[in-house]
């Protein structure tokens, strides 16, 4: 492993030495975060997630699995329940189509943003919910206008994730709260898989936690963890078959069609390998 130049900082010590690891990916010699060295622009952050990656890219089609969506954001939003009182003013940062704000407007005052424009339109237009096409960092939000922020899987994908945590934590009160999901590369099969961890996709994935580094990082930016778990996640049988043998592929393989036609793609499976986590934070 050799020393390397980084056009980032570590966000969780703010050391600047670094040596490679794999797969264009650095680690922090301080403290072991592993992160993407390259800034990327507000332009390749943009292309990156256009509507290409909702449908093949990333997601076989994403609103196609909505039910399987909606099934992980109720395991999630069961959590939240004990942590956030009703009527409470959540905001979710990267709301995509709005799924998860969907059934949490039946308990809170909702609102979120996303910078994928077609998600955002379907959020709007065909579920009503209050969710503006931007980057957080330029919303016009004043201290104390919520009272709890959510990020599900999204604090990975950031270019600045200091910067979020740093306005999160100027707009909310004190004791409000921060609820996250991440990937664990602290976790055993992260390790055993090493560059073949399904959450290393660079540059959409830049930082890649583990419970330490995350703990670390919240720290610094005001945040005190006050629960954190390792957390299963519902896939549909097709979306999971699809990410093995034919993502990024000109054709699809034929495990795969197989799948589709026997019509076994729409079998949800719920696993829990132990290298996801989430997290609730308080503003301390």
């Amino acid at each position: 492993m050799q020393a390397v130049q980084s056009e980032v900082s570590c966000i969780c010590c703010g050391a600047s030495a670094i040596r490679s690891l794999f797969r264009e990916l650095v680690f922090c010699v301080k403290c072991n975060m592993v992160f993407f060295p390259r800034r990327l622009s507000t332009e390749e952050t943009a292309a990156l997630y256009d509507e290409s990656y909702f449908r093949g890219l990333e997601y076989l089609d994403y609103l196609a699995d909505r039910r399987v969506h909606e099934a992980n954001f109720r395991r999630r939003l069961r959590e939240l329940l004990r942590w956030i009182p009703r009527d409470h003013r959540l905001f979710e940062i990267g709301c995509s189509y709005g799924l998860f704000l969907n059934l949490a407007r039946a308990y809170w005052t909702v609102s979120g943003c996303d910078i994928a424009a077609e998600p955002c339109n379907y959020a709007r237009d065909h579920l009503g919910l209050d969710v503006s096409c931007a980057d957080f960092l330029d919303l016009p939000l004043n201290k104390g206008d919520l009272d709890a922020f959510c990020m599900w899987d999204t604090i990975e994908h950031l270019r600045a994730p200091d910067l979020y945590l740093e306005r999160i934590a100027e707009i909310l009160p004190r004791g409000g709260l921060l609820a996250l999901t991440t990937g664990d590369i602290g976790s055993l099969l992260a390790r055993w898989q090493g560059p073949r961890w399904r959450q290393i996709h660079p540059p959409t994935h830049l930082w890649y936690f583990s419970r330490d580094t995350l703990k670390r990082t919240l720290s610094r930016y005001g945040f005190e963890v006050a629960w954190h778990h390792r957390i299963g996640i519902s896939r549909s049988l097709g979306q999971i078959v699809y990410s093995l043998t034919s993502l990024h592929r000109e054709t699809p393989s034929p495990i795969y069609s197989f799948c589709v036609q026997s019509q076994l793609s729409k079998v949800r499976v719920w696993l829990n390998t132990l290298d996801l986590m989430m997290v609730v934070a308080r503003r301390v």
